[in-house]
């Protein structure tokens, strides 16, 4: 198992395997936030001497203000 530390302010998908199209991911992790203890199992597909095997992707978040990733003011009320 393995864990999950997401810095950012979008959405992390994380899938079993070498790539992201096998099935549905194993994790979901919000924008700032972890997830712990996550398996993602065997995999027959990719041979990895002693290592865990997953990959991920970086999906739009919904409820995050487009404005906070291109450096806008964001939620600031400067009037």
């Amino acid at each position: 198992s393995f864990n999950i530390r997401n810095d950012s302010r979008k959405t992390v998908e994380v899938f079993r395997g070498a790539t992201c199209d096998n099935g549905a991911p194993i994790a979901t992790v919000g924008p700032h936030s972890t997830s712990n203890g996550v398996n993602p199992g065997k995999t027959d597909a990719v041979k990895v001497r002693d290592g865990v095997l997953a990959s991920f992707r970086i999906v739009h978040d919904r409820d995050h203000d487009d404005r906070d990733d291109k450096g806008g003011k964001g939620d600031r009320d400067d009037d």
